[in-house]
């Protein structure tokens, strides 16, 4: 009988439970301040067996453990308390803000960013290789959240499939990779004129430039007998700068090129001209292990190449004799000081540390950004537009192995929360000059 009236006793709590289930939530929801987002920040109580969501069920699972735990009414959470399939929190956004520039398909697509692709940024100032249409343009972020193109040339020769960007420290010219037309793949090395005189205000008091190609490299022909492009710069493709000195890698020329670039294009302070405005090569390598080359990076005495010789690694280079780099590179011997060791390849992900940045998956990703800056600039060829981004996120998809360029599509989640701490106040300034630091 003792038995009999107990389990009585437990389903008339149950079923009184049940009733007041409702009302009780309900009557808490009215109380919070932020109405249902208070329900997706609660977490489990300790000693569930089963993640329970609602009151009603967190009771009836305290009455079946007989425990006297703090089943807390909430969103559906994980072992962490972290919330499952939140509906109320709004998602962080990746996207700040945008600017595009092309219509049409291919091969007749019209505008100044179509086929957008490799960016650097100098002061405020994107300098976008617009692939698909042999044109470096130029995008205003002073405001990152209302990107604006303040200019752009267009070359249908020396720009032919422009592919990669990087200002010259002198500020005064860029310097261009364009890896040709395919299948020839005739690729050239320019410089663009950016200097003061090319710039010029709007009736607005924004300032619009009319960059202008000063010279350019090139190496690379048919050879009609076996039908293949020959040459140091055939199919050009990723480009890394140091000083007055770039070095380039070809993909079909399977290259990595020397090439020494003027230190200024204007007169010094003594009236001189400088020596020579037109790039030259200083020497080349050309190597299996290099098949395919698209992208390029230096530290110290080495460059790091990213092939299809290896999908995980990169190759090492060695700069110390730059007429003739040769593979390998010197690397200090771990414990031994002073004594190096001749590196053929390297996992990318050690690389990545000597480097400060990844070589693979960020070609669509501009260069020249600040370590402590907020943004990233993210290009996206099929749409021919420049997105700002939440910095973040361009890392966390680098580390996952993922596109980047997903970082460009509105809304992100999970993965950072742009809103905290509330980004600063962006003032636009229509007297805003070029080279200004970005913020």
């Amino acid at each position: 009988q003792l038995w009999g009236a107990m389990r009585i006793a437990r389903v008339v709590a149950l079923m009184l439970a049940l009733m007041l289930a409702p009302q009780v939530e309900d009557r808490a929801r009215d109380a919070s301040p932020s109405g249902d987002a208070a329900f997706a920040t609660t977490r489990r109580g300790p000693g569930d067996r089963e993640t329970m969501t609602r009151f009603g069920a967190s009771l009836v699972g305290a009455l079946h453990d007989g425990d006297d735990a703090d089943h807390t009414v909430g969103v559906t959470v994980d072992e962490d308390g972290n919330p499952i399939g939140d509906a109320v929190t709004q998602p962080a956004r990746s996207m700040v803000g945008f600017v595009q520039d092309c219509s049409g398909f291919p091969p007749t697509q019209s505008g100044t960013l179509c086929g957008a692709r490799g960016a650097y940024l100098h002061g405020h100032y994107l300098y976008v290789a617009a692939t698909q249409v042999d044109t470096v343009s130029v995008v205003d972020v002073y405001r990152p959240d209302m990107p604006t193109v303040a200019g752009s040339v267009t070359d249908a020769k020396v720009l032919k499939g422009v592919v990669a960007t990087w200002m010259h420290r002198s500020g005064e010219y860029l310097i261009a990779v364009a890896r040709g037309r395919r299948p020839e793949g005739f690729g050239h090395v320019a410089l663009i004129d950016v200097r003061w005189d090319r710039w010029r205000t709007d009736a607005a008091g924004r300032y619009l430039v009319t960059p202008r190609v000063v010279s350019h490299l090139a190496n690379c022909s048919t050879d009609v007998t076996r039908g293949l492009s020959v040459g140091k710069l055939c199919g050009a493709r990723a480009v890394a700068v140091v000083d007055e000195t770039a070095y380039v890698v070809s993909e079909m020329s399977n290259s990595l090129s020397v090439v020494v670039v003027p230190a200024r294009l204007s007169k010094d302070f003594m009236g001189f001209e400088p020596p020579t405005i037109v790039p030259e090569f200083v020497g080349t390598l050309v190597d299996t292990r290099l098949e395919g080359a698209y992208a390029v990076g230096v530290n110290g005495p080495n460059a790091y190449v990213a092939s299809r010789w290896c999908k995980t690694c990169v190759v090492l280079v060695s700069l110390e004799d730059p007429g003739n780099p040769v593979v390998g590179g010197k690397l200090p011997r771990p414990g031994v000081l002073g004594q190096f060791d001749v590196v053929v390849s390297q996992e990318e992900a050690i690389a990545r540390i000597a480097l400060g940045a990844p070589l693979r998956g960020v070609e669509f990703v501009a260069k020249g950004v600040e370590a402590d800056s907020a943004f990233a600039f993210v290009t996206t060829e099929f749409d021919g537009r420049v997105t700002t981004v939440d910095k973040k996120c361009v890392s966390f998809s680098a580390d996952l192995g993922e596109s980047v360029q997903q970082c460009a599509l509105s809304a992100r989640r999970v993965l950072y929360d742009l809103d905290f701490p509330a980004d600063p106040r962006y003032e636009y300034r229509a007297n805003a000059r070029p080279n200004q630091a970005l913020g």
